[in-house]
């Protein structure tokens, strides 16, 4: 790719046509290249809603950007500066423009007009001084970034970045800039306190400032560490000058030792498959699993039905799977005040319970209680088919951040039959249809905790409209076990943390995590893998910075690779079944 061809990679695209049937609404507002919802100045951002657009792509053709266009615009407010945006393309149901550097950090209201009509409620927005979005490949926000060498051409799996390479990352939304935003900056100063992080290291950082080949987009230059090698390397951009702490979304690099094709030590998801989905050619993928109902839930699993249906029988009322949702996060925050709240409706049905009914009912809500989970479906790139899978797990010796609200996704999901059965040391239970593609079970609260009895596990299928008969089988062995697990309580997010274990499958490789879940951030958590012979991990302090402080809801993880247990099912591209053992522990962030 050439640079006066980054445009293509910023979300230019086409969308659905519909017509104008009233005052144009305003959904979201997001950063153009990791959709998240805080908007920095100086940033290209897209609005997506209803009832504005033009029916065909209307996209800025020269500079300077117009404040108007194909009958869109949109004005933000902030305190009393309100600003113009300036246009990048309008569609119906969508448009993109460059958030003003002038625009003062803060609560703010956006307001769009098409066609003379505004927007009846303007939409609240979070301006922030930087929050940086790398752009991807397939423009998803994730997988595989945009990354080109100093002649243009693009990182792939096949030609990759090797130590000592000179990358520049393709992004937006390092901050404001002096000057104005609707032309191609006339001089590129770098932003201050700019740093990149690529696995666990930090890289050497040579510009970080405008582009001069495009509006609102940001090119960050930096030296590729030694030591690095895999196809998913993690990539991070920490930004906001000397004292910022905002990190950017994360993305994959492809790395190699001779900068030729890469290769990964631990399961990832085919190189082979990934290229496919960027072709826009649809990958048929399958992710099966056994486990604690904590786990499964980054596979689709939906524990809520199971136990709005429990508590229906037991308190004799109907127990909507809202509050039932409510519970969960209360108990698992261990917020007493929250749980009360949502008890207090069904107060009177409570008392009558006897204690065998109660006890059932706090069994209920035990993380450990296990199931089961498959997932059928077929995508078109490489971003939804990660996600589906569970994530993209990155490179060995590397951590990224896990996507929670993404995980799971069934994408056209594929009929396996109408059940499925699965046989094994927990007895023989059925799988029943949750939604298109997806089936599950819940076994209940086992003597074993979050570790599954060792023995053969398998599920099979009669077959169905997609895919013909089958049947898996996965082996669980030994237990992973958590050896320094008792000395880590209270985290300090400043400073590197080791963990330590031992068992597992080995050859096999391990994966280890944390997450914090809050009220106010939601599931905020990262992942990393390692060769499970090495018995150690250390996780890096710019990681761990990434949760918030957490005095409860947060908890550390370690389990085997969800990938290392590949199965073959006829018509399935890639297919794994999953052992969601795990040892864990709640643990204090601060």
């Amino acid at each position: 790719m050439r640079l006066r061809a980054a445009l293509l990679y910023c979300g230019l695209a086409a969308f659905p046509i519909a017509a104008q049937m009233g005052p144009p609404f305003v959904f979201s507002a997001e950063n153009s290249a990791s959709y998240e919802a805080a908007i920095a100045p100086g940033s290209m951002f897209i609005v997506y809603g209803e009832n504005f657009g033009p029916a065909q792509l209307v996209q800025a053709s020269s500079v300077p950007l117009s404040t108007q266009l194909g009958g869109t615009a949109i004005e933000v407010t902030s305190g009393s500066v309100t600003v113009a945006c300036p246009m990048v393309y309008a569609v119906t149901g969508s448009a993109a423009a460059i958030l003003p550097s002038n625009i003062p950090p803060g609560t703010a209201k956006l307001t769009l007009t098409y066609n003379g009509q505004s927007t009846p409620f303007p939409l609240t927005v979070d301006v922030v001084p930087s929050s940086v979005g790398i752009y991807t490949l397939d423009s998803s926000g994730q997988g595989p970034g945009v990354f080109t060498k100093p002649d243009g051409s693009v990182n792939t799996f096949a030609a990759t970045f090797k130590s000592g390479d000179i990358a520049t990352a393709w992004a937006t939304g390092l901050g404001p800039a002096s000057g104005p935003d609707n032309v191609v900056p006339s001089s590129f100063p770098n932003f201050p306190g700019v740093e990149v992080f690529l696995g666990t290291q930090a890289a050497n950082v040579i510009y970080a400032g405008r582009s001069g080949c495009c509006v609102g987009v940001d090119q960050i230059s930096f030296q590729v560490p030694a030591g690095l090698s895999g196809c998913y390397v993690p990539v991070a951009v920490r930004s906001g000058g000397p004292n910022g702490n905002t990190i950017s979304s994360f993305v994959s690099m492809a790395v190699s030792g001779s900068g030729g094709a890469c290769s990964d030590s631990v399961p990832t998801i085919p190189v082979s498959l990934m290229n496919q989905a960027s072709a826009g050619q649809p990958v048929k993928a399958a992710a099966l699993a056994v486990g604690p109902a904590s786990v499964l839930q980054g596979l689709g699993f939906n524990l809520k039905p199971y136990l709005a249906d429990m508590l229906s029988r037991l308190l004799r009322v109907k127990v909507s799977q809202a509050d039932v949702a409510k519970l969960m996060y209360a108990a698992q925050t261990h917020n007493q005040r929250a749980l009360n709240r949502t008890l207090i409706k069904y107060a009177a049905p409570w008392k009558k319970l006897s204690p065998a009914a109660k006890a059932a009912v706090q069994s209920a809500f035990n993380p450990d209680q296990q199931g089961a989970v498959a997932a059928f479906g077929q995508f078109s790139s490489p971003g939804a088919l990660a996600a589906a899978l569970g994530g993209l797990f990155p490179s060995q010796g590397t951590c990224t951040m896990f996507p929670g609200d993404s995980m799971g996704r069934p994408g056209n999901g594929l009929d396996a039959g109408s059940s499925l059965a699965l046989s094994g040391p927990v007895g023989s239970w059925t799988l029943a249809p949750t939604r298109s593609g997806q089936y599950q079970v819940l076994f209940g609260s086992p003597q074993t905790g979050a570790n599954l009895s060792p023995g053969a596990y398998s599920i099979t299928s009669a077959g169905g409209r997609d895919l013909n008969a089958f049947g898996v089988t996965l082996n669980v062995g030994g237990s992973l076990v958590w050896t320094n697990k008792a000395t880590i309580t209270t985290i300090d997010r400043s400073q590197p943390l080791t963990v330590t274990w031992s068992g597992g499958v080995n050859p096999g490789a391990v994966v280890l995590g944390g997450y914090v879940n809050s009220n106010t951030e939601g599931l905020v958590g990262f992942t990393c893998t390692e060769d499970s012979s090495k018995g150690s991990f250390t996780i890096p302090s710019f990681i761990l910075s990434l949760l918030p402080p957490a005095a409860r809801g947060g908890g550390m993880f370690i389990t085997p690779h969800p990938l290392s247990h590949q199965v073959t099912i006829a018509g399935v591209d890639f297919a794994y079944f999953m052992d969601g053992s795990n040892d864990s522990k709640p643990v204090v962030y601060k």
